[in-house]
């Protein structure tokens, strides 16, 4: 049955006895019926009327409660306005994020809860906006008689979704009724839905997976769905597991966040008993897919009876309503290994061993979902031949138009002939996308290029103190440098010192493994979207506003002064020791010190090889200092090779 709008499909499955269960807990759960939420959303519809709140354009949704922002959502749609979903919380990273929306917004109401207005307030007058406390509004109850809905047309806006960065301009995507109801239909072919199946989501409605994916699009096909508190699964992700076999769940979704936090808890725990036999797809997204994480959870998980193929690696994003590629539903994850250096936009990929170092494993993310394109395209928008990498473009019904009152994301994103600029970059691969990482978060050194989520994953293999949720690598401008270098931010809220050695072997796992130099940088926390995506920009421009100076300041004073209380011995070591100390003067650099550690940018390493090469009379490579990087162990190396040091 197809629909011109959401309020008509709500009407529909109001008729029907499908439900919503609320999980509030271990054995708590409180279910909604389809008729009592779209009665309950009318009320609600008449309570702002009353209020005078109906007539605006916008109501943003700052609620962390599922139910009350269920109710709200609805209510908006069916009185023609616009809800703005955003994740609520008493953090400086979302009560920002709500201050510059509610701004670019026009000043409109903001639903939210008791605590969390007063919070509002005193966050507003901490920064010098005014006015925001007296369009928030708290504690709203529903009128007895419920409201007329509004008549609306499919083309009509249904809400915006904001990114999930909390730095910048907020980028909206303005989403239709049209462009949700695309989405709903060509998803649910392209998941093979059957016929009564029962879905389980902790991912939050704020977020486009847990308002679209397994609540608008669960509705669309009349299933029962179940909801869990975002919060409550991170305090108990085990009841995850539990509920799923409680309610006899046949569709999950989870990013990385949720498959680590749910092994960590089983580590701790044990795994509990139950059968997960009936699920059938666990849709993987939200973020770059880390195929080794997911393998561990489905051998961790098999005695549950959960299966292999149930992993249903996607790509989607707020842009394309949510859903853009699907694999074919219970085939599992498929991978392929690729060079590292293959990756540059442009490069045709090169195939690689398993046994090779310099590969990288990039799941496949399957075909364009009906109805839609996908292209893979150089910097004119031309089509690229298969495995060849560019920028990723979509079209489609499904797809935004742009976004809300942001004329320079949509100069970037809207290309042409209906083609949307998704900012990422990936390839074509016997007609499955795969994904190689964000343009905007390519990190170019030594003319290659790097990701970022490659060079974690590097770090996490490398380096036993490290976990992907407590590092981020990112390109980044330090103390008004000319260019920019690799930063590696480290979750580090302790001792200085104990951090030492971490960084030293931080900084020697992404020289060896890698061949480049990076900085590390300690920071207090390391801030994530809802789903769990690192927001690396994030912690570039707060370094680069010098808001880190002072722990990187104190880790390299650490560094520094232990390696200068190592002296080189012998009059070659000597000899190289006053080459580096006369190309860096800034500091004091021992014959112990692991030269790529040093923080030494690519141009003081050419000059203190060119000065090496001069002196000494012997064919040295500038390799050679990634074999020997400290003075004492290229020393040992010039003097094995018989090259006798000037006078």
């Amino acid at each position: 049955m197809q629909f011109d709008t959401l309020t008509a499909l709500l009407d529909q499955r109001a008729r029907e006895h499908g439900r919503i269960g609320l999980i509030e807990g271990e054995n708590d759960i409180r279910h909604l019926p389809f008729g009592e939420l779209r009665e309950q959303a009318l009320r609600l519809l008449a309570a702002l009327r009353e209020r005078e709140l109906a007539g605006n354009r916008f109501l943003i949704l700052f609620v962390d409660d599922n139910e009350r922002f269920l109710k709200f959502f609805w209510a908006a749609l069916y009185g023609g306005i616009t809800p703005v979903p955003l994740a609520a919380g008493a953090s400086t990273g979302a009560l920002n994020k709500l201050l510059r929306i509610w701004q670019l917004l026009g000043e409109v109401p903001v639903v939210t809860t008791p605590e969390l207005k007063d919070r509002i307030a005193r966050h507003a007058e901490e920064h010098g906006v005014e006015g925001i406390e007296a369009h928030c509004h708290a504690g709203i109850l529903p009128r007895e008689q419920g409201a007329d809905p509004v008549e609306i047309q499919s083309g009509d806006r249904a809400f915006v979704q904001f990114s999930s960065g909390s730095t910048g301009d907020p980028k909206g995507v303005v989403l239709s009724h049209a462009n949700i109801l695309a989405n709903i239909h060509s998803a649910s072919i392209a998941s093979a839905y059957r016929k009564d199946e029962v879905a389980l989501s902790w991912m939050p409605l704020s977020h486009d997976m847990g308002l679209i994916g397994f609540h608008l699009t669960m509705l669309g096909n009349g299933f029962d769905h179940y909801i869990m508190p975002t919060a409550l699964f991170a305090r108990r992700p085990l009841l995850w597991l539990k509920s799923a076999a409680e309610v006899h769940a046949t569709i999950l979704c989870s990013p990385n966040f949720g498959y680590r936090h749910t092994l960590r808890a089983i580590d701790s725990k044990g795994l509990p008993d139950v059968d997960l036999s009936a699920v059938r797809l666990i849709y993987n997204g939200a973020e770059p897919i880390a195929p080794a994480l997911a393998r561990s959870f489905l051998d961790r998980l098999a005695e549950t009876g959960l299966k292999p193929e149930a992993m249903f690696c996607v790509y989607g994003l707020a842009e394309a309503s949510l859903a853009m590629t699907f694999p074919e539903p219970d085939s599992g994850m498929d991978t392929i290994r690729v060079a590292r250096d293959s990756l540059a936009a442009g490069q045709q990929v090169r195939p690689a061993a398993q046994t090779d170092s310099e590969t990288l494993e990039l799941v496949l993310l399957g075909r364009p979902i009906p109805d839609t394109e996908v292209r893979i395209a150089d910097q004119n928008g031309d089509a690229v031949q298969a495995d060849t990498v560019g920028r990723v473009l979509i079209r489609g019904p499904n797809v935004t138009g742009g976004y809300y009152q942001n004329p320079q994301a949509n100069a970037r994103a809207l290309v042409g002939d209906g083609w949307v600029d998704t900012g990422d970059l990936g390839f074509m691969h016997e007609g499955q996308l795969v994904i190689t990482g964000r343009a905007d978060e390519v990190i170019f050194v030594n003319g290659q290029n790097f990701y970022p989520q490659d060079i974690e994953a590097v770090l996490v293999e490398a380096v036993d103190a490290l976990d992907l949720n407590k590092v981020a690598a990112a390109p980044v401008r330090l103390d008004a440098e000319e260019s920019k270098r690799l930063g590696i931010f480290v979750l580090h809220r302790g001792d200085p010192e104990a951090l030492a050695p971490i960084a030293r072997e931080i900084a020697g796992a992404v020289n060896r493994e890698l061949g480049i130099v990076a900085t590390v940088i300690p920071v207090p926390r390391i801030p994530k979207t809802t789903s769990g995506k690192l927001q690396r920009r994030q912690l570039a421009v707060a370094a680069e506003q010098g808001e880190f100076d002072e722990q990187r300041r104190q880790l390299a004073v650490l560094l520094e002064s232990s390696g200068a209380s190592s002296k080189g011995a012998g009059d070659t070591a000597g000899q190289l020791l006053a080459i580096c100390r006369e190309v860096v003067k800034d500091r004091e650099l021992g014959a112990d010190d692991n030269l790529f550690e040093a923080e030494l940018s690519s141009l003081d390493l050419a000059q203190i090889f060119e000065e090496i090469e001069q002196r000494f009379p012997v064919e040295l490579e500038i390799t050679d200092l990634f074999d020997y990087p400290t003075v004492n162990e290229l020393a040992r190396y010039l003097d094995e090779q018989g090259a006798d040091a000037p006078a």
